[in-house]
């Protein structure tokens, strides 16, 4: 279990005296952040990164989810510059293509395209030249709910055909725990995926996306470890939208996953499986709350919820996003008018900051003189996440020597604002990011950084 790892970062040093190198801020927050440094009103606090390893974090850990009739809709075009942009912006990802919507929109294959209410072959075309123009990987869900075995082998086998080495495996059904047993999804996954292997002999799987339900992990993952089960997968949100709040948000992590993210990753484990990837995700289910799953508290409790997955030996997180019928989609890291993106939310700012922190080893980090305040490294590369409502001023012990660094801070005027930026630029609604990182002075392994309230900073070590 990784949980106590986590927990020690609210214990630990006495405050080391360093000159501070505070990352500088966007306009709109030098004013406030010069009041808090007059008032003295910055809290010491002290972060040291464990040399251990803690987990690994690779590339493509930060991915999305989306609903899978918005491939028949025709939201997955190469053509359309500014998505295309955007993905590669975060890439080189993972998509899975699943939801709600893939146990009722079926595969036609006389079907013409183009149509949300069914899948046809020109739209995996277009769903096949989008994840080659991206450098994205596909997870592709199947209709399990109301549909055949073969024709549900007859979608997998033009799929693979059309997204060859872009494909990362097949998901049978979505959340199995809300209409039925263990034993009975395995009876209809093993149907299934017998028929698909028939069709496509080098097919592989992921499974069992549950919703949370991590007590499921452990029998599947025995059953299922010899038919071609490349990946454990599993769905988790804070709660419901009708009790969604910021504070509750904040506080969710990791209490809201560390039980079911142990059970999963210890079937993982026990089984051999590859990898377990937490497939869809976001922080309140039903499309989240505005105000509250799409401004900058957002972008921080995301943070947090990736390295608390890394520290359980997760491979990533796809977060839910993009549009659907049944219901507004707050949480959305790209939001969308119709299915043109005109900008990104929270998430997506949490997820950029992550992907520029790099790939490599996880390490966690004690820190001292605040519990508002989380701290961890992917390598080299310290991220400070401060949810408090006072800036922080923190002495960095690394896990490696480094002559100095490159300081991203992603900020905002508030927890309740949608104006984010990172490194004083904002992601433009065509895919335009253009920081400005800010010199950070090192000493060895010790360094000082402030952060404002309510934001998180990025620094890479050079």
């Amino acid at each position: 279990m990784r949980l106590p790892s986590r927990l020690r970062r609210r214990r630990g040093l006495c405050a080391i005296g360093l000159a501070c190198a505070l990352i500088a801020l966007p306009a709109a927050n030098q004013a406030a952040a010069a009041n808090q440094a007059s008032a003295g009103t910055h809290t010491p606090v002290t972060v040291t990164v464990d040399h251990s390893a803690a987990g690994v974090v690779g590339t493509g850990f930060a991915g999305f989810s989306y609903e899978k009739d918005r491939v028949g809709a025709g939201m997955f075009d190469p053509g359309d510059t500014a998505l295309v942009n955007l993905f590669r912006l975060l890439g080189p990802g993972c998509l899975r293509i699943g939801g709600n919507l893939v146990d009722i929109v079926n595969w036609n294959p006389a079907g013409a395209g183009g149509s949300a209410s069914e899948i046809a072959p020109a739209d995996v075309t277009k769903l096949a030249a989008f994840a080659k123009a991206t450098g994205w990987h596909v997870i592709y869900g199947i209709n399990l709910k109301t549909n055949t075995p073969a024709n549900a082998a007859s979608e997998a086998a033009f799929a693979a055909h059309a997204l060859g080495s872009n494909l990362v495996a097949f998901e049978i059904g979505n959340e199995p725990n809300v209409y039925g047993t263990e034993a009975a999804y395995e009876a209809s996954f093993n149907t299934y995926t017998a028929a698909i292997r028939a069709k496509v002999p080098q097919a592989v799987f992921d499974g069992p996306g549950t919703y949370r339900h991590g007590s499921w992990d452990a029998q599947f993952a025995a059953d299922e470890k010899d038919n071609h089960l490349a990946m454990l997968s599993m769905h988790m949100y804070i709660g419901s939208n009708t009790t969604a709040s910021i504070a509750g948000m904040l506080s969710s992590n990791p209490s809201s996953f560390t039980t079911d993210a142990t059970a999963i990753a210890g079937a993982k484990t026990a089984d051999h499986i590859p990898q377990w990837r937490m497939t869809e995700a976001n922080s309140y289910f039903h499309g989240g709350a505005a105000g509250i799953s799409n401004v900058q508290a957002a972008s921080l409790w995301s943070l947090d919820f990736m390295e608390g997955l890394a520290a359980d030996g997760a491979a990533g997180v796809n977060f839910h996003g993009g549009t659907s019928s049944q219901f507004t989609l707050n949480y959305s890291p790209i939001a969308f008018n119709g299915l043109t993106p005109t900008g990104v939310q929270g998430v997506y700012y949490g997820e950029l900051l992550w992907k520029l922190a790099g790939a490599g080893t996880l390490h966690t980090a004690t820190v001292t003189g605040s519990t508002s305040v989380s701290a961890w490294a992917i390598g080299d590369n310290v991220i400070l996440d401060n949810k408090g409502t006072t800036a922080v001023t923190a002495t960095v012990t690394l896990p490696a020597p480094a002559s100095s660094g490159s300081g991203y801070l992603l900020t905002a005027p508030s927890l309740t604002s949608t104006a984010i930026t990172i490194a004083g630029s904002a992601v433009s609604g065509d895919g335009t990011f253009t920081p400005s990182p800010k010199h950070i002075a090192v000493s060895g392994t010790r360094m000082t950084v402030t952060v404002p309230a309510g934001s998180a900073a990025l620094v890479v070590t050079h």
